[in-house]
């Protein structure tokens, strides 16, 4: 598995172990992560005693990943605009480090052939999603990317890693999370997390002013688990968010969902992602997300937000291999297209009868009594 690095933010192929970290109650355990190719002196180490929330939980299990594999010269067709992939970047000669990125641009030659093998010589433009390169673009023959592999369900987790991040679970739960005073002190408590260099959090989650935002999607599949969408998005955009999925009537074939960001460069990235015109993310089944709201969120809505995502989370039904993005041009994307404009077309009807709702309301509370 490959894991992305505090010290750094690449990624490198690693191993795990597990050790002693001294407490004899709650998470008395440390995950030591060893590079391959470095010698002990690089390790990084997580104390489970670090870890207060259910979402510093999460933030670590999406540094971890299968092995990205490297792209092969019969394969470049399948890299075009908009996919994600991992790539090196040198910026001094021998020093190889692997950052995701999103192919923004390719530019086809004309392929070789030595010795009977195939040669690409095609350019891929790459725009990097996170590192010291973030938001720049830069040139990479296909010899420098590797395709990003999806997130693994629980029960395929290394079994050390599966086994520290259950026992990290266990603790947040049994030291009083789900109350509602101890809530208040844990955001706070993630607030200052979040601004810390030295937290898990560096270089992910910047506070957007004191106020997180809500990214609201309408038409997800019903059924689908809110890690599901954490790891599509942490998967697609390299940055983790928090989600949260309502309850459906019985007679509604789709379900709602809310993305919870407390970083204003995410929040506009998550945004862009999800209005591209080039794209659109459909379920497993063809079902086309379709953002229909962007809002603040304040403190009186964060305790029910906070409850029922995790209370939703425990009901997971799989991994994000149940969402894809479809490109522009395909018949996947011609498919979606047309049934999320149909859905758009509900969206705009209810929205219309809830108006007409209000004035009616209105109306009839106006109404003088009756002698």
């Amino acid at each position: 598995m490959e894991f992305k690095s505090y010290k750094d933010d690449a990624w490198y192929d690693v191993r795990i172990e597990t050790e002693s970290n001294g407490d004899s109650g709650g998470n008395g355990r440390r995950l030591r992560v060893k590079f391959s190719g470095f010698a002990d002196e690089h390790d990084e180490v997580v104390d489970g005693k670090d870890l207060k929330s259910f979402k510093d939980v999460d933030f670590l299990r999406c540094r971890f990943r299968p092995m990205s594999v490297q792209l092969q010269d019969t394969e470049c067709s399948q890299v075009h605009k908009g996919l994600s992939v991992c790539a090196a970047h040198s910026a001094y000669p021998d020093d190889r480090r692997f950052y995701d990125a999103i192919v923004d641009g390719v530019v086809r030659n004309e392929h070789r052939f030595e010795n009977g093998e195939e040669q690409c010589t095609c350019s891929f433009i790459l725009s990097w999603k996170h590192g010291p390169y973030y938001g720049s673009l830069s040139e990479q023959a296909l010899e420098n990317i590797c395709r990003i592999q999806p997130p693994l369900a629980v029960d395929k987790l290394d079994p050390l890693l599966a086994s520290f991040l259950n026992s990290a679970r266990k603790t947040v739960q049994a030291t009083g999370f789900f109350d509602s005073g101890a809530r208040s002190q844990r955001l706070k408590q993630e607030t200052k997390l979040a601004r810390s260099t030295s937290s898990h959090l560096k270089g992910d989650d910047v506070d957007i002013g004191g106020v997180p935002h809500m990214i609201i999607i309408d038409n997800l599949e019903k059924g689908i688990s809110p890690l599901t969408i954490m790891e599509f998005i942490h998967y697609h955009l390299s940055f983790p968010c928090q989600a949260f999925v309502s309850p459906s009537r019985v007679l509604e074939s789709y379900a709602r969902g809310a993305i919870l960001l407390h970083s204003k460069r995410n929040f506009d990235k998550l945004s862009a992602f999800l209005e591209n015109p080039d794209h659109i993310i459909i379920s497993s089944r063809g079902r086309p997300w379709l953002m229909t709201e962007k809002t603040p969120v304040h403190d009186t809505h964060m305790a029910l937000i906070e409850t029922f995502r995790l209370t939703s989370q425990t009901r997971r039904t799989g991994t994000c291999n149940e969402l894809k993005v479809v490109i522009s041009g395909t018949k996947e994307y011609s498919t979606a297209k047309q049934l999320k404009d149909l859905f758009e077309r509900l969206a705009n009807h209810i929205c219309k009868l809830h108006q007409r709702l209000v004035v009616e309301e209105d109306r009839i509370l106006q109404l003088p009594d009756e002698v």
